[in-house]
């Protein structure tokens, strides 16, 4: 998305090219980015004029891609890249194992290498018009699937049946989910990345999806309760509620805004208040105690209070910052 950004970020580093190397079983986002495609096996040659290197037989799937200079892999594709003669080599820690920088170390004897994932994260954090209008489209079939997964409930009768009527529901719109979906019910409702079973839905049922729209992602969680609520069960899902809404009113940073959350539901509530949301399901910015963040425009996150106790209750939804507010884009209904 944001190259030339990038490449300018690598003059002022004095970084002379970078490599990102991808799978297809092992998809990394910093890869996807640039070039727009995820399940191939290539690396990615960051330099004035970037090469995308793919195996012969994915050249189809290549041409796909947002860097338009497509050349094979082969075995003189090491010694293309060292006819640069570069210095200093920028390359992603994250999905770059031990042996491929020994690898990389033994090739370019003379080279130094430079970490540039935190870079690229930070760019990521700052999502594009062209982004924002695919995430916008995630969370259109992320709010679909909730109300449907809602209508279905009390049809599945169990959380495994539920489970499986999401993913089948995401198959059939040839999406891809951003996670396992989460059907917890009942007890099971206190533990928040529970592993659906064959337990009967009653009570408090936390339901949690996510689709993936052309590689971007959308995280949506409702609670619903099958069976009457009690008094107290009432109270206590308002005040998850009350929370949210207050966190989206109040122009705090993402750390204080957790620390809100915190205030309102003391020791049940065990996990962050949200997390930036993109490529990955996960990532800046952080929205937790520890969070040195600032939010900015375009900036996309989730914001997810729980409570855990004796049961357990989360409401997530999906936000743009835009002019000091927290436009929502995921719309489902809360009560």
């Amino acid at each position: 998305m944001k190259l030339k950004e990038f490449q300018s970020f690598m003059e002022k580093s004095s970084i002379n090219l970078a490599l990102l190397s991808n799978s297809a079983e092992k998809v990394n986002p910093n890869f996807v980015y640039f070039t727009q495609i995820s399940h191939i096996n290539s690396i990615l040659l960051i330099n004035k004029n970037p090469v995308l290197f793919v195996s012969p037989i994915e050249l189809s799937i290549a041409e796909k891609s947002k860097i338009k200079n497509i050349q094979k892999i082969d075995n003189k594709m090491f010694n293309k890249i060292k006819k640069l003669r570069p210095k200093t080599i920028g390359i992603d820690k994250d999905y770059t194992n031990l042996n491929s920088l020994k690898f990389l170390k033994a090739k370019f004897k003379k080279a130094r290498f430079k970490d540039i994932s935190e870079e690229i994260k930070k760019l990521r954090s700052i999502k594009t018009e062209t982004e924002v209008d695919l995430i916008k489209k995630a969370c259109f079939y992320a709010d679909k699937l909730i109300k449907e997964s809602i209508s279905y409930a009390k049809k599945a009768k169990t959380e495994i049946n539920l489970k499986k009527f999401i993913e089948k529901r995401i198959l059939d719109l040839n999406l891809e989910p951003s996670f396992t979906p989460i059907v917890a019910s009942n007890l099971n409702s206190k533990n928040p990345h529970h592993l659906s079973a064959n337990s009967k839905l009653k009570g408090f049922t936390v339901i949690d999806l996510g689709v993936k729209y052309k590689n971007y992602c959308s995280d949506i969680t409702r609670t619903i309760f099958i069976g009457r609520p009690n008094k107290k069960q009432v109270q206590t899902y308002n005040k998850v509620l009350e929370t949210q809404e207050q966190c989206i009113s109040q122009n705090l940073d993402p750390k204080n805004l957790h620390n809100l959350a915190l205030k309102n539901l003391g020791k049940f509530f065990t996990h962050s208040l949200g997390h930036g949301i993109g490529l990955e399901v996960h990532e800046n910015p952080r929205i937790s105690s520890l969070s040195n963040d600032k939010f900015k425009d375009n900036m996309i996150f989730t914001l997810e209070p729980g409570y855990y106790n004796k049961f357990g209750i989360r409401i997530e939804d999906v936000f743009i910052y835009k002019n000091n507010k927290k436009i929502p884009m995921t719309k489902s209904p809360k009560d």
